[in-house]
């Protein structure tokens, strides 16, 4: 099989590959600041169809390594945490617009790397340092709680209908 990023390879390490919810096209993003959509035009031959995956678009995000990217729900957003941030971006795929999300008031965090988006795409989740979890709103991405477990959250994911969180934390 062909790589699906053949048109456009990342010249650092990739965070993120991920396919679109209802489309078909392929997300890469990754150190090299840069987020890459792929179209990808038969699933049945190893995700590829054999030939090429023409690049649909790239985004730049300067001074700003990717720590993980993930497409919203309805596939119309894609939020992009860096590897030594505090912001994070959100690329707006009906507009094209680019939106830095600076400060998420009454988070207080160093970094902002790993999140979860719930499965009714509703919610955001951002772990935070000193098993601190904040629930954010996809809508606003304005904080909607902060939750703490004990120990370090090493891992988060929502239940299927976005009504309970579970975590994991390690000492």
């Amino acid at each position: 099989c062909l790589p699906a990023n053949q048109e456009r390879f990342a010249n650092g390490k990739l965070a993120t590959v991920q396919f679109h919810p209802s489309a078909q096209v392929v997300m890469t993003a990754g150190h090299d600041r840069s987020v890459s959509l792929f179209q990808v035009k038969n699933f049945n031959l190893c995700f590829v169809d054999g030939i090429r995956n023409p690049r649909i678009q790239s985004i730049y995000l300067e001074s700003f390594p990717i720590y993980k990217a993930c497409f919203s729900v309805d596939g119309e957003q894609v939020i992009a945490t860096g590897t030594h941030h505090k912001m994070f971006f959100v690329y707006d795929m009906m507009s094209g617009s680019i939106i830095p999300i600076q400060k998420v008031r009454g988070v207080e965090e160093r970094f902002l790397r790993h999140f979860e988006v719930s499965p009714d795409g509703s919610f955001m989740l951002l772990t935070g340092t000193s098993g601190y979890l904040h629930l954010l709103s996809m809508k606003t991405k304005e904080l909607i709680s902060t939750m703490k477990v004990n120990g370090r959250c090493t891992a988060s994911a929502f239940t299927p209908d976005s009504s309970k969180i579970y975590s994991y934390s390690s000492k």
